[in-house]
């Protein structure tokens, strides 16, 4: 018996000995998505991915490992299993690493995003510079933005959370259980049950292969929502509460579904509706579906419903018929499904290498929007439902964005193509181009302005200074443009075809614009600081979220200008500094942004005669779950040229002109009722007769109207 507890005793004393002979445990580099990974050794030493450290080498302790804005990485404990993802722009550093069961693993992050997946039977210790979370086999994510996030969600077991003084002594520690969430940044440092869009915001971009969650001991990646299958009692709720029924995913689809009942003013003409809205967000992924039934008086008689430009959007090429043209109903079929994609986005212009926008649009920008920027052809949904398509992707030595205003039925069509002339140097050059073939579609007679196609021509150059991370980004660019009208028809004594004295006459270049400055964050603020020049008829931003609107006055300007070139010569030379800001905070709950173009000229006899040129926007959005008890949400965008021109000058603001873009909504959650809301929608609109033809206010300009729904909204 003796000899039996002295074998065990020995063989308890040497088993961390044996461990390091044979290795020891360790932290390894597993999996790298993406180029831009660092390991920085305690020596000083940086170790560079793929070169200096790569996949299956041991991070050594003591070291940080930072990923790049699109680079993530998974670390392994070994022999332990736990698995910790990095997701991109994090600073994580691998502080201890245990050498038995009874010792703590400790690490670091520093800043960005880890999911860790914790094997059963270890201890585990995660720091941020003002928490500890401290865990034992689990799942959850970890977010920190200095000074402004420090976010943990808990989807499996539980996490003790605690509140850190200067000198890293615990003040405060709560228990968070799976499905819930707690934020030492939040309105109270508490475990609260988290939403479904949190947690597919947390999750979506720190996601896990199956087969790498299940390699994890103690794991079971059928379990969610704090479930417990061993009985060991690792996995209670922070509360005491049973867990609910629906793990995160299930609770996730069901507040993607939404529905809404309501009324919408099409054609002057008000119509019922019916929608069903569904919304899905995975990592950078977001779908929206728009499946309606918009009727005047009968919900369930097909012949009562709308048909948007005459279209039977649910008949799926059976009014057609497929046995007498299987190709004309083919086409239907496709066209009736794309109609019920309202928007389909991937990525983010200018960050990621690819990004996508699809569906009605209320931006579509092509590089840095000298010619194009916050196109909109959403103006007049849901009466007219386009497929936009606005997509970009960047490769190791070229890249090229593609826009257009409806794939079925394409008007606004542009293009961009850059490369990059220094290998291993993120300086590009590029050039773009854009064209209207149909601006004057909407007048009474196109032919009498020369029923003009708007060709845009730019180039442009962009260099990122500091690449955007959480803290800090600076890109500068810079842009340069010319407009010039195609004329199918003769006006003003002009031939047909290109009017090619709008870009050069007299000796010199005209009608062109040019921009250059800086864009960039600083930590949660986005701002953008530029230079603007132009000359006659060129805008900043031609196409912009106006311009569908106000196309037809663009084609009577240029018609003016054939007609009497004098006054294009007379037209005053414009510059000045457009300056925007806006943040972001409180997990994207209250977001802001503003900007403002202010003009000037020394060829301008007065201020009066440039006011018309600036430009300000504005934008506010509030997130459900911001303001307590009422928890009203909804958001609010204004965008207006000639602002200084209405206030100082002419002395008749119009809230409503055809210079403006004013849309928004207001939610307010019905008591007792957690599933009901009721909305207020708002909008502006051109005013269109019983044909669906625009009503003119004026020669091009378009009369305005508001377009106000009510609604009720019943999510799942």
């Amino acid at each position: 018996m003796k000899s039996r507890k002295l074998l065990a005793i020995l063989i308890a004393v040497l088993s961390p000995a044996l461990l390091f002979a044979q290795g020891g445990p360790s932290m390894v580099l597993e999996f790298v998505a993406g180029p831009d990974l660092t390991v920085q050794t305690p020596n000083g030493t940086t170790l560079a991915y793929p070169s200096g450290i790569a996949e299956d080498d041991a991070i050594p302790v003591g070291s940080l490992v930072k990923t790049g804005p699109g680079t993530t990485a998974e670390l392994r404990l070994k022999p332990n299993g736990t698995l910790v993802k990095l997701a991109k722009g994090t600073n994580f550093r691998v502080d201890t690493v245990a050498a038995t069961p009874s010792q703590t693993n400790q690490f670091a992050l520093l800043g960005g995003k880890v999911r860790t997946v914790a094997a059963k039977g270890g201890s585990y210790e995660i720091r941020s510079t003002s928490t500890v979370a401290g865990v034992r086999g689990t799942d959850f994510t970890f977010a920190v933005e200095e000074g402004m996030k420090n976010l943990l969600l808990v989807s499996k077991g539980a996490v003790q959370f605690g509140r850190l003084a200067a000198d890293g002594a615990v003040l405060e520690s709560i228990l968070v259980g799976a499905g819930q969430f707690a934020d030492l940044f939040g309105s109270a440092f508490q475990a609260l049950a988290y939403t479904a869009e949190q947690y597919a915001a947390e999750y979506g971009d720190v996601e896990i292969e199956p087969d790498k969650l299940k390699s994890v001991p103690g794991q079971d990646v059928a379990d969610a929502g704090g479930k417990d299958p061993d009985g060991d009692g690792d996995a209670e709720l922070g509360d005491g509460k049973e867990p609910a029924e629906d793990g995160p995913f299930v609770k996730w689809l069901k507040e993607a579904l939404g529905f809404e009942l309501g009324s919408v003013t099409i054609d002057e003409t008000t119509y019922a509706k019916a929608v069903v809205q569904p919304i899905i967000k995975v990592g950078k992924l977001k779908l929206g579906l728009y499946l309606p039934v918009i009727y005047q008086s009968n919900l369930f008689d097909p012949n009562d419903w709308y048909h948007p430009r005459g279209n039977d959007e649910w008949s799926f090429g059976t009014d057609i018929g497929w046995n007498h043209d299987p190709a004309g109903a083919a086409l239907d079929a496709v066209q009736d499904l794309a109609l019920k994609i309202r928007f389909l986005e991937y990525g983010r212009q200018l960050e990621d290498p690819f990004y996508l926008k699809v569906g009605n649009l209320n931006t579509m920008t092509l590089g840095h929007g000298l010619l194009m920027r916050n196109y909109a052809n959403d103006q007049d949904f849901p009466a007219v439902r386009r497929i936009g398509l606005n997509m970009g992707v960047t490769g190791a030595k070229t890249g090229f964005e593609v826009v257009t205003n409806d794939l079925a039925d394409p008007s606004v069509v542009g293009g961009r193509l850059f490369f990059f002339p220094v290998k291993d140097f993120p300086f590009s050059l590029g050039a773009q181009a854009v064209a209207d073939f149909f601006p004057a579609r909407e007048l009474a007679d196109p032919s009498l302005v020369g029923d003009p196609i708007f060709l845009g021509l730019g180039v442009d150059m962009d260099l990122p200074i500091i690449r955007r991370n959480a803290l800090l980004g600076i890109r500068w660019f810079a842009e340069g443009a010319a407009t010039v009208p195609y004329t199918r028809d003769a006006v003003g004594g002009e031939s047909p075809g290109l009017q090619t004295q709008f870009l050069w006459s007299d000796g010199q270049l005209k009608n062109w614009g040019a921009a250059t400055g800086f864009i960039g964050n600083v930590a949660i603020i986005d701002w953008r600081l530029e230079f603007r020049y132009f000359t006659g008829a060129f805008r900043p931003a031609f196409f912009d979220s106006a311009y569908e609107r106000v196309k037809g006055a663009y084609a009577e300007e240029y018609a003016a200008y054939l007609t009497t070139p004098a006054s294009y010569d007379a037209t005053p030379n414009v510059m000045g500094v457009y300056g925007e800001g806006g943040f972001s905070f409180l997990r994207e709950k209250l977001t802001f942004k503003m900007g403002y173009f202010w003009p000037w000229s020394p060829d301008a006899a007065s201020l009066s005669d440039i006011a018309g040129d600036d430009y300000f926007v504005a934008q506010l959005v509030i997130q459900k779950g911001l303001i307590p008890v009422v928890d009203v949400y909804g958001s609010v965008s204004y965008e207006k040229r000639g602002l200084a021109q209405d206030l100082f000058y002419d002395n008749d603001f119009a809230l409503l002109d055809a210079n403006t873009t004013l849309k928004g909504e207001v939610v307010v959650p019905v008591p007792k009722t957690p599933n009901l809301d009721l909305a207020f929608v708002f909008s502006t609109s051109a005013r269109r007769d019983g044909n669906g033809d625009i009503m003119y206010a004026s020669p091009g300009i378009p009369e305005m109207v508001p377009v106000i729904t009510l609604e009720t909204r019943l999510h799942f």
